[in-house]
């Protein structure tokens, strides 16, 4: 081999290299966690920012106080619709003008320490069923027509856009997706590489969510694709393969978020689970995989709430003491089976309600007790009202195994309890949001094992760290103690 060839091939290697093992944010997931460089759990809270149109990328985010308020406000997570639409609008012309916005609205949250998850959104899958183009129209048009046209079985759907699902059309042209009809799933492959290749050196950038809200595919040909656990084994596991595979060629360390049907979430087992056997690409992925879902109580959705300011009795035994919990103990089995951490990454939905505050205080509490990161969706753009309901101080980062997290809104009486790892050499942080205590109207309470101050850099964060006493006895199962109580 040539000197010349010999100096190409080492180049390359290393160019190679540094795109699978470098950028994106420095973390990956361990016993049902999502872990940072320092071996520290960590924790998110945010919020869904998605245009659903042209332009296709969120304005507000380009606001750069808006965002700056954002992380003021104690949120370090966004998840971001990256719509194929606006960077595929015709078949292998994408466009760059679209990837550079987006490109500077990262850069603006990464300033702003605010992390990333870039979503592939759709709901009822095209404009050609009734929606806008979560996949683009040029994709659709491709796949063989249905046997029906849209909106059949219905006359019309109106404004119960759920039922746009129904449609044969929708169910068709999600299950020609999933067969590849027109090369479809190498057309999505294709989209995911790109973005893959353009983001990865952002080291705000936490995940790839590889489509939100899968539907199940043409029920009509095979109700039993309506059993979530049929669909996932179906025809998810295999798309989330091919897919996971194409981003992994240039993004071999950034975490993949998958999703199962949206009913997938209540139960376990074979025919109503999720169905999925092993995380994206398979086991040797467990460490670099987060399985998303999303919570809205059914009854609530089916069921509108009156205009009273509280839920129903038998609605919130339904919801607080069935549904919800059947939820939370769903993912944890699906997650302790196949790998890799969770992630609640849509819950809320309710601005108008009168209960709004009520449903998402539960979501928010109960969150809290199985640490789980998550994302709010509504708006909070000029939103303040909304910001207040969604804004509570938590732990975003813990050095050693949790214990217990609480916070009770009408107190305002925070409590975490963890097991210190004292091997662990950076602090645990606790965000301690102004809009609860305001002018640092608080105190902070700590056991002997610990010792609290201000970060230097943000006084909102308190961190907690051992006390050199104990870090030079080395100790093991000694339980740090923290409460934050208002002064007034």
């Amino acid at each position: 081999m040539k000197s010349y060839q010999v100096l190409f091939l080492i180049s390359y290697t290393l160019i190679n290299f540094l795109t699978l093992c470098y950028g994106s944010a420095d973390v990956y997931t361990d016993g049902m966690y999502i872990k940072d460089e320092s071996d520290r759990i960590r924790i998110y809270h945010g919020t869904n920012f998605v245009n659903k149109g042209f332009p296709w990328y969120p304005l507000e985010l380009l606001d750069p106080i808006f965002v700056a308020n954002l992380s003021s406000w104690g949120l370090n997570f966004v998840r971001l619709g990256m719509m194929w639409e606006g960077v595929e609008p015709n078949p292998q012309q994408y466009n760059y003008t679209y990837l550079n916005i987006m490109k500077d609205i990262v850069k603006l949250l990464e300033s702003n320490e605010i992390f990333v998850l870039f979503d592939m959104h759709q709901d009822v899958l095209s404009s050609r069923t009734g929606s806008y183009d979560g996949i683009p129209s040029w994709l659709y048009d491709k796949f063989p027509a249905p046997a029906h046209p849209y909106p059949w079985p219905f006359k019309k759907v109106g404004s119960d856009w759920f039922l746009g699902y129904l449609t044969e059309a929708c169910s068709h042209g999600f299950q020609s997706l999933y067969d590849n009809a027109g090369g479809a799933v190498e057309s999505m492959s294709n989209f995911w590489r790109l973005v893959a290749t353009n983001f990865n050196s952002y080291s705000n950038l936490l995940g790839y969510e590889l489509i939100n809200e899968p539907w199940a595919g043409n029920y009509l040909t095979n109700p039993f694709l309506l059993l979530p656990g049929v669909a996932g084994s179906t025809n998810l596991q295999p798309l989330y393969d091919k897919i996971s595979k194409s981003i992994r060629s240039v993004d071999n360390k950034t975490l993949i978020f998958y999703e199962p049907v949206t009913w997938g979430v209540r139960l376990n087992g074979k025919y109503m689970g999720s169905g999925f056997s092993h995380v994206p690409g398979g086991n040797d992925y467990r460490n670099r995989s987060v399985f998303s879902y999303h919570y809205y109580c059914t009854i609530l959705q089916i069921k509108p709430v009156p205009g009273n300011e509280t839920i129903p009795g038998f609605d919130r035994v339904l919801c607080d003491d069935i549904e919800g919990p059947a939820l939370f103990d769903s993912t944890l089995i699906d997650v302790k089976q196949l790998g890799g951490s969770s992630f609640l990454t849509e819950f809320g939905g309710c601005d108008d309600s009168p209960t709004c505050d009520e449903q998402l205080n539960w979501a928010m509490k109960n969150t809290d007790q199985y640490f789980q990161s998550w994302a709010y969706w509504g708006n909070v753009y000029n939103n303040m009202k909304n910001l207040k309901l969604i804004t509570r101080p938590y732990a975003r980062a813990i050095a050693g195994q949790p214990n217990m997290m609480n916070f009770d809104v009408n107190s305002r009486l925070f409590s975490l309890t963890y097991y210190l790892d004292t091997s662990i050499k950076k602090a645990t942080e606790i965000y301690v949001p102004s809009l609860v205590y305001p002018k640092s109207t608080y105190n902070i309470t700590v056991n002997e094992y610990i010792q609290w101050k201000v970060d230097p850099i943000n006084t909102n964060i308190i961190l907690i760290e051992p006390t050199q006493y104990y870090i030079s006895k080395k100790e093991k199962n000694l339980l740090g103690i923290i409460q934050i109580a208002p002064t007034a």
